[in-house]
């Protein structure tokens, strides 16, 4: 097990970086006949946020996405079923930056990014805007019929570097916090103690939900999947619980994406929520939120 000086090493750089902002998430897709691609994501962070669920009537397109008060980081979906959903990949150059100085709020530039790809109708017009804006991290842009992940950062000499995939519908898609199409991205086995400890949780929570998610049916099981908390070290677990004291990583929330749905839905777990339901779901708009219980995961605590 880290032990917790390390994790504390780890979640001071990781609360430091600049690029990537928003740290140490998992993000899963997977198709269902009848249905469907659904994307999942559970978002950690080493503060309480307050996030709000918006909507947007911008350039005559309805967007519905979540938004994070402190940093401005957003992702969702729009009219057409075109939704993202993104993790971020911890590079080496921006921890190094990181050291030593005092954090800072900062607005980011990536939920700016997603916003503006928001606006498009397709998945490939939506990833030409990601690619032009230089978004950072694995991000996963999907519709109803079809899903890409584009991974994308910048190398040691700050150069923009990304790859796309399309996931083919008999295959999942898993994503956390190391490179896959761009190996030398994110954290590397061969690091410091505290980098190598990091690819341990980054490589154990995503091969713990690929498993999981390998034989479920229902799309509303994709949450299950990323739930698991059966680890008694937290940050080896899809979901952490950890001590809300603490500055370790939580998982603040979880989303779902349907797009055949044109359905967000929201699973609070350490955070505010604040959202104006009448509104956002009114006969005249055509994406639906849907905010879901977490009774069963707040028991853990006990």
């Amino acid at each position: 097990m880290m032990s917790k000086d390390v994790w504390g090493k780890l979640n001071d750089l990781v609360s430091l970086t600049k690029k990537d902002d928003d740290p140490e998430c998992i993000v899963a897709l997977k198709y269902f006949k009848d249905i469907g691609w659904v994307g999942v994501k559970n978002r950690d962070r080493n503060y309480k946020p307050t996030v709000r669920i918006r909507q947007s009537f911008k350039g005559g397109i309805e967007r519905l996405y979540l938004w994070d008060d402190k940093t401005r980081y957003t992702e969702g979906l729009n009219e057409h079923g075109m939704s993202i959903l993104s993790s971020a990949i911890a590079v080496k150059t921006d921890e190094k930056e990181g050291k030593g100085k005092k954090r800072k709020d900062f607005y980011s530039p990536d939920g700016k990014k997603i916003r503006t790809a928001l606006l498009e109708k397709t998945v490939e017009n939506a990833i030409d805007v990601l690619v032009d804006k230089k978004i950072s991290g694995h991000t996963a842009i999907f519709d109803k019929d079809r899903a890409f992940i584009l991974e994308s950062s910048h190398n040691e000499d700050n150069e923009y570097k990304y790859e796309t995939v399309e996931v083919s519908k008999s295959k999942n898609a898993v994503r956390t916090n190391h490179g896959i199409l761009l190996p030398w991205a994110g954290y590397q086995p061969d690091g410091n103690d505290w980098e190598q400890k990091a690819r341990e949780s980054s490589e154990v929570r995503l091969e713990k939900v690929l498993k999981s998610i390998k034989g479920i049916d229902d799309p509303h099981r994709m949450l299950d999947c990323i739930s698991d908390t059966k680890d008694k070290n937290p940050q080896l677990n899809p979901l952490r619980l950890d001590d809300p004291e603490s500055d370790a990583l939580k998982t603040t929330g979880q989303l779902m994406i349907i797009p055949s749905e044109l359905t967000l839905y929201y699973r609070p777990i350490w955070c505010d929520v604040e959202f104006d339901f009448d509104k956002i779901n009114s006969p005249s708009t055509n994406i639906y939120f849907q905010i879901l219980s977490s009774r069963e995961i707040m028991k853990r605590f006990e």
